[in-house]
């Protein structure tokens, strides 16, 4: 897990830093003067955005056992971003999953040729999961960034979780690293 942490304040590093060089000119890059730094999870190759005030949890044992890679949030909204490995679930059997539930408004994108899904539950309350994105990691893996309340469990429909929750979406991607010579063994430095 350490070299884990290692990976995630190196990315974290690295997008905030070059934020406003090639990565600021793609289309919906958001960046830190509109108040927004990215995150994700470097061997899945999986980045989005988070708001300046995010802020990370510590996780327990259990919760790295589970598959947990950030834990964090604001006033706002808490987010979760997990990996399942193929034996567990696939995003096929996921999406499946989510789309014949009859209380998720969801939608799919394409991200180069992956497709991510969004969803949204229709039926949310101040515990539940209340937005999550899905995607297959460039590992293979099955990542899902599930999206709860904040401290003030404010879930009425024009509670900031909402609009968090779409932004961060919307800026889920894909991003090969090994393009910017990261390495498992640069991690273990």
């Amino acid at each position: 897990m350490k070299h884990t942490r290692k990976w995630l304040t190196l990315l974290l590093a690295l997008l905030v830093g070059c934020g406003a060089m090639g990565a600021g000119a793609e289309e919906g890059f958001l960046t830190v003067d509109q108040g927004w730094k990215y995150t994700g999870y470097t061997p899945g190759g999986v980045t989005f955005a988070i708001p300046l005030d995010f802020e990370s949890y510590d996780t327990s044992l259990f919760d790295r056992m589970a598959g947990i890679l950030i834990l964090g949030g604001n006033a706002d909204f808490t987010l979760q971003l997990r990996q399942f490995s193929p034996d567990t679930m696939t995003y096929a059997e996921f999406a499946a999953r989510i789309q014949a539930e009859p209380t998720a408004r969801w939608g799919t994108r394409m991200d180069g040729g992956s497709e991510i899904l969004w969803y949204r539950n229709t039926a949310a309350t101040a515990n539940s999961e209340l937005f999550g994105i899905a995607l297959t990691g460039l590992d293979g893996m099955l990542y899902k960034i599930s999206i709860f309340t904040g401290d003030g469990e404010d879930y009425s429909p024009d509670a900031r979780v909402w609009a968090l929750a779409e932004t961060i979406a919307q800026t889920v991607r894909h991003q090969d690293f090994a393009e910017w010579s990261i390495t498992d063994e640069a991690a273990a430095d």
